[in-house]
């Protein structure tokens, strides 16, 4: 009687959290884990199991539900309360007032730093029911590319980031002149003739500029020159600060400076082109953004950026650093990227080894699961060197209940199965906690069977179970010992004829082979499954009889 009780609890638990359908191997596995004494006689226990499993999936959910109240059993969410991480307070933040901007150079693919800038501030903007803009930061036309525009934009929209304006500062050219100009008038700035290691070398010792001293109206009439006549090097525009500044970014910084290459944009309509700290600080007052969340690398940058908006007379937004964070192994700077795939170390953007947002979702990464794990990375100013799993953890969760089951072996090595019951095919469950999906037939020919070879070394000679299929001493030429299933032995995936040969790129680029069950060729370009034992992958190609899949994760 106790015994009944207990696999009529584990039943319509079972039940009540795969869609009203109890999937008797699982609700076996529960009762084991309750009660290990049960172990001793399995095949007595399965049969009473069967039973219970099939009078309660004849009663609707509601009814399961019922029955679970009358033997006072609570349903615990799996896991228990997950956390989930709240954006601290903006300071000075006024509902429906609140402007974020993240400001991408078009110079690379954006990676999972990028997206996490982008997200912290369209989060905090959609917090306060404020505007969130993307705006690209194109000064430098030798970096800036007309494929990332696109790219980034791509990006930010398959994880769901949303921007209430798209503004780029190649747009502004004009009224950077205008400033420049304001700034020689007022005598906060200067022309400077040196060449750039004799600036870098007199920033350092502390020396002042030997142009520094020039009258406004020599100021200005260089100024014309760099527009019309000053070639690329000949001339910069630097503030007049303090060249003995504790912070070297405040000697003299350079505000513009001129760039011969044409812009993918303007083309070669505009030849000076604002410095970063002068651009992104003139963008912040015109586009009144009131709050930037960026990474702790620009924090120096800060009293730079506030002073040449106060001199200007305006206000400046607050600004809270994020710490940068990596993944261990993996290269995020740009010119190191375009290096390696320039030497061929790389396949190109979206290679497997790399964190961006084309080579994760290649490798069937979610945004769901790439938000969740940015999010769980805070927003504190520590700097991490993180693992790959924080991250495939989050995706687990995501693809896990969406990804149907298929068997795939790699290293393939043929065995014979004698004495088997004649068999053509077997059902085997999309996914076992969801009977509801249905069910994937397989064929089998018992004199060909492909298992993996690590298997047939390690389990040689003992008894294994050929999952959904049967049981059998495992070796070259292997001996059928039942279709009872015993929960002692180990399980391990097969394929037979017919069956498909696939590739899978593996996440260090290696691309490897494998044979797998013929039902992949029902697959969908994009759709991500859990190969048994193997791993969740996603189906990146099929055409000509080729079906190229790219490794998730475990």
């Amino acid at each position: 009687m106790v015994e009944e009780k207990l696999f009529l609890k584990h039943a319509l638990l079972n039940a009540i959290e795969h869609e009203g359908k109890a999937n008797e191997n699982a609700v076996l596995g529960k009762v084991v884990a309750e009660n290990p004494s049960i172990k001793n006689k399995i095949s007595e226990v399965m049969n009473e199991i069967k039973k219970v499993v099939e009078k309660v999936n004849s009663l609707s959910l509601d009814e399961q539900k019922k029955e679970l109240d009358k033997m006072n059993v609570k349903i615990e969410k799996k896991g228990g309360k997950e956390e989930k991480y709240e954006l601290p307070e903006l300071p000075n933040a006024k509902f429906g007032k609140v402007i974020t901007a993240f400001p991408p150079e078009p110079s690379k693919f954006p990676h999972l730093g990028h997206a996490k800038a982008a997200l912290i501030n369209f989060l905090y903007a959609k917090k306060y029911k404020g505007k969130f803009i993307v705006r690209f930061e194109d000064s430098n036309p030798e970096l800036a590319k007309k494929e990332f525009y696109q790219v980034i934009l791509d990006g930010l929209k398959w994880l769901g980031i949303k921007w209430d304006k798209l503004e780029f500062l190649s747009n502004h050219m004009p009224e950077y002149y205008k400033i420049v100009e304001l700034l020689i008038k007022q005598d906060y700035a200067y022309v400077c003739l040196c060449k750039q290691e004799d600036i870098k070398r007199k920033r350092s010792a502390r020396e002042e500029c030997e142009h520094r001293n020039y009258s406004r109206e020599k100021n200005l009439e260089l100024w014309k020159k760099m527009q019309k006549k000053f070639k690329e090097g000949q001339a910069t525009v630097r503030l007049k600060i303090d060249m003995n500044h504790v912070n070297a970014l405040m000697r003299d910084p350079s505000i513009v400076r001129i760039i011969d290459t044409p812009h993918p944009r303007t083309k070669g309509k505009y030849k000076i082109w604002p410095m970063y700290d002068f651009g992104t600080a003139m963008l912040d007052v015109w586009e009144k953004v009131t709050h930037r969340i960026r990474s702790k690398e620009f924090e120096m940058r800060k009293e730079l950026q506030q002073y040449i908006q106060n001199i200007l007379g305006y206000p400046s937004p607050y600004i809270t650093e994020i710490g940068r964070f990596n993944i261990r192994g993996v290269p995020s700077s740009g010119r190191i990227i375009r290096e390696m795939i320039k030497k061929k170390e790389l396949m190109g953007w979206d290679d497997p080894r790399l964190t961006t947002l084309v080579a994760l979702k290649r490798r069937g990464f979610t945004p769901e699961g790439i938000r969740n794990f940015l999010i769980s990375t805070g927003v504190t100013k520590t700097e991490a060197l993180l693992n790959w799993e924080p991250l495939e953890a989050e995706n687990r969760k995501i693809v896990d209940p969406i990804a149907n089951r298929y068997f795939a072996v790699m290293n393939p090595e043929k065995i014979s199965v004698e004495a088997a019951p004649k068999i053509k095919s077997v059902d085997a469950p999309l996914h076992p906690d969801f009977p509801r999906r249905g069910k994937r037939k397989i064929g089998v020919d018992v004199r060909n069977i492909y298992v993996e070879k690590d298997d047939l070394k390690k389990f040689g000679g003992k008894e294994v179970r050929l999952m959904d299929l049967f049981n059998i001493r495992i070796d070259k030429h292997a001996v059928f010992t039942g279709r009872e299933m015993k929960m002692e032995t180990q399980k391990i995936q097969w394929v037979s004829q017919p069956n498909v040969n696939i590739k899978i790129v593996m996440p260090d680029g290696k691309t490897v082979s494998a044979m797998a069950e013929p039902n992949v060729k029902k697959l969908k370009v994009g759709e991500i499954v859990q190969f048994i034992r193997i791993g969740f992958a996603r189906l990146d190609k099929k055409e000509k009889g080729i079906f190229l899949f790219y490794f998730s994760h475990k």
